[in-house]
């Protein structure tokens, strides 16, 4: 498994669950290669829907307005099945048949009063799916947004909020029509919740909700226009956070504390070693120590394959902090020929930001969502096709084929690759296993 992948969520697996998903089929933790392939197959093949699944979701949708003769456990399987097409197929605007606010509605409707954990976070999640899809519907914004702050801010149902925080980050992360100003009270918002562990939506001291505010807040950080005259008011808490308990909560905020540093602009030097004209965080040496520290911690507290990650993680993060030195390029091949460059702590989080909305789906939307390609400065869509191999941008013999170097490389090259921090690293989106099965 490369670095790459680590960072894409598959080390989080035996650790600390994210409901992100939901239980069954749907929860098991941010949305890791690992859960989904236990999931839903080895074979991503096999992860399909039916051909008509664009009358099936429109059928969905009226039965989920229908509440009256509806149970929780119905729409639980409703919402289900609407985030699988979701997940698997590229969802339009065209495609809701003019439907897209009436669904928005029901969705914030479950959000303010589902009657179960699972309803209100497979509701997070299907919205998740609609701000990424269909981004530029204002409902999402003007009034999805404002319900998903209040019903966190009540702290209610806690086994949900996490979803609810990621939610809330998906809308403003996806939309054209907030502006950096717009954004920054979410960020404020976001940074009490990890600043005061919780507690300012009562809900002291729970990992997965410090987990996800900490990512939220660091996506949120990466669209926003001069990021640098917010970066230190949040970097306290964030230094703070590294000396958790919790292995997601460190990992989150070092990869926010590295991005932070990243897009903090440089003073006009010719030194070899230049200086952010703002320092993001004052005490720059105690920082640099705890993250020295974090790359070669050695405790029986935490499994030897998370150790490894967090020794790798926080070694190209002190990099990044103490000498302003970038990530290491890797690339992703997905689809017909095409491959996305992660060269930079602000893409490498996005990704996985989409990763954790669309799981085993994120080929097809890396290949056909003109959004998703926007947001990774990918080349506009050319042509999403007709057929169904066509619309993930792979056929199933490509895919095998894949597949099948995937392992050869595990077995001999890639090993050597990892000893390199340079270019090079190709990986494939659905994942290895550790003992290298996909």
């Amino acid at each position: 498994m490369s670095r790459l992948q680590k960072r894409l969520g598959k080390a989080r697996v035996s650790r600390t669950p994210t409901p992100m998903t939901t239980d069954d089929e749907y929860e098991s933790d941010t949305a890791s290669v690992a859960s989904n392939d236990s999931l839903w197959g080895n074979d991503p093949d096999t992860v399909d829907v039916k051909s008509n699944w664009q009358d099936e979701m429109l059928e969905t949708i009226d039965a989920l307005g229908d509440r009256k003769n509806s149970s929780t456990t119905g729409r639980e399987e409703l919402l289900k099945s609407f985030v699988r097409v979701a997940s698997l197929k590229v969802v339009t605007e065209e495609m809701l048949a003019g439907r897209a606010d009436e669904l928005i509605s029901l969705l914030g409707r479950m959000v303010k009063s589902g009657r179960s954990v699972k309803e209100v976070t497979l509701a997070a999640r299907a919205i998740c799916l609609l701000a990424a899809s269909i981004p530029d519907n204002t409902s999402l914004t003007t009034t999805i947004l404002p319900l998903l702050q209040q019903t966190i801010s009540n702290g209610k149902d806690e086994g949900s909020l996490p979803a609810l925080i990621y939610a809330l980050a998906s809308v403003a992360f996806s939309s054209s029509t907030l502006t950096s100003a717009e954004i920054l009270p979410l960020m404020q918002f976001l940074s009490e919740i990890f600043e005061s562990s919780g507690h300012s939506i009562n809900q002291g001291d729970d990992d997965d909700i410090i987990t996800a505010s900490i990512e939220a807040y660091a996506i949120l950080l990466s669209i926003i226009e001069s990021p640098e005259d917010t970066i230190p008011d949040a970097m306290p808490a964030l230094v703070d956070c590294l000396s958790s308990a919790s292995l997601s909560v460190r990992l989150s905020a070092g990869e926010a504390i590295a991005l932070s540093y990243e897009l903090t602009p440089l003073e006009d030097s010719e030194s070899e070693s230049p200086q952010p004209e703002i320092p993001p965080y004052d005490d720059i040496h105690h920082l640099t120590t705890l993250l020295s520290s974090l790359s070669t911690q050695s405790t029986k507290k935490i499994s030897k394959h998370s150790r490894r990650e967090q020794h790798s993680l926080f070694r190209d993060i002190l990099r990044t902090v103490a000498d302003h030195r970038g990530l290491p390029t890797q690339k992703l091949r997905f689809a017909k020929n095409q491959e996305l460059r992660i060269n930079s702590w602000e893409k490498l989080l996005r990704l996985k930001h989409l990763r954790r909305i669309f799981t085993h789906g994120l080929h097809v939307h890396l290949a056909g969502n003109t959004h998703v390609r926007e947001a990774l400065e990918l080349a506009p869509v050319i042509d999403a096709g007709s057929s169904s191999e066509e619309e993930d941008g792979m056929s199933s013999v490509e895919r095998r084929s894949l597949q099948k170097e995937v392992k050869r490389l595990r077995k001999g090259k890639i090993r050597q690759d990892r000893r390199r921090a340079g270019e090079g690293r190709m990986i494939d989106v659905f994942g290895v296993d550790e003992e290298g099965e996909i």
